[in-house]
């Protein structure tokens, strides 16, 4: 179970990083440079990683209280 959860652990670390980094480039110059449908489907790609990373975070938290 222990390789599970640090399993777990780790892909929620790595998601929140590919999140802050999409979020940075969202805010940035070269963004706006992009067509309109590559900006759009970012924006969507950064809706579903957060709401996986809300999931993933949900699953750590009962790992944590069920150690």
């Amino acid at each position: 179970m222990g390789d599970f959860r640090a399993r777990l652990f780790e892909e929620e670390g790595q998601l929140q990083e590919r999140i802050h980094k999409l979020k940075e480039f969202l805010a940035s110059d070269r963004y706006d440079t992009l067509p309109e449908i590559d900006r759009k489907d970012l924006k969507e790609q950064l809706t579903h990683m957060e709401g996986y990373a809300s999931i993933l975070t949900r699953r750590a938290d009962r790992k944590c209280n069920n150690a």
